[in-house]
Formats: structure tokens, C-alpha cells, sequence
């Protein structure tokens, strides 16, 4: 199990993401998953780390959205040659400070340690008036 914690703290307020999922080389891997790309696949875990966790649909999607950005550095970086499954097991995170973004920038941060290879630096700012913050992805 691969966990990697997310923090961002500029403004009124913070945000933290921590990320548990596992890499599986697709040919060992049984249940269904989602095409991403290149020979890169998405699960999300029938049995999540904490009792009753559900993925919801904004989770899926920013998650999907930053494997789609990094498919190449994945493919080029695993240890597989039939296709990698990435599994997320769970994601912890307070739902009052939510961004899509974030999960979007947590999930970059997730690849970039278990894959190791390096993301452009992410700017993000604070932005007052809309009250939340904006990342430059």
C-alpha cells in the first residue's frame, strides 16, 4: 500500500489530502478497471480502507484527470510491461474543504512518489474573492 499526504495552507484555511492505493501489473489483476491510456488502468477498491467509504463521482473524476496528464511518466517509469492498474484504497480528506483541483494536484503528488519521477512545480495561490484556492495545473 502506497500512501502519500497532500497539504496546501496559504489562506483562511487549509487543505489536506492523503492518497492509499496500490500498483498492480494488469495481467494479475482481476476486477474491473477503467481504461486511462497507454497501457494505464484505474480501480477503485470494492473494500476501501475505512468501513463504508464511498468514491464519489468528483473524486473519480479529478483522479482520472491527473492519471491522464502523467500516463506517459507512469508507463515510462513502472516496472510493467502489460499495463499498470492503479488502485485507490482510500481518500481521506475533510469534505468541508474540498477542491477538485486538489484531488487533481494529490493525485500528481501520489504518482510522482510511487512512479518517482518529478511534476512541474504547481503553482497555486489563495484567491480572497473567491474564497478558495486556484491552481495553475
Amino acid at each position: 500500500m502506497k500512501k502519500c499526504n497532500y497539504k496546501l495552507f496559504k489562506g483562511r484555511w487549509g487543505i489536506s489530502i492523503t492518497i492509499y492505493g496500490e500498483v498492480f501489473e494488469k495481467k494479475h489483476f482481476k476486477e474491473e478497471c477503467i481504461v486511462v491510456k497507454d497501457n494505464v488502468y484505474l480501480s477503485f477498491s470494492k473494500n476501501p480502507l475505512l468501513k463504508n467509504e464511498l468514491f464519489c463521482e468528483e473524486d473519480r473524476n479529478a483522479i482520472f484527470r491527473a492519471l491522464n496528464m502523467v500516463t506517459e511518466d507512469i508507463v515510462t517509469h513502472t516496472q510493467f510491461c502489460d499495463g499498470t492498474v492503479i488502485q485507490i484504497c482510500s481518500l481521506q480528506y475533510d469534505v468541508c474543504y474540498y477542491q477538485e483541483d486538489a484531488m487533481v494536484v494529490a493525485m500528481l503528488n501520489w504518482c510522482s512518489h510511487v512512479f518517482c519521477f518529478e511534476i512541474k512545480n504547481i503553482k497555486s495561490k489563495f484567491d480572497y474573492g473567491l474564497n478558495k484556492y486556484v491552481f495553475e495545473i
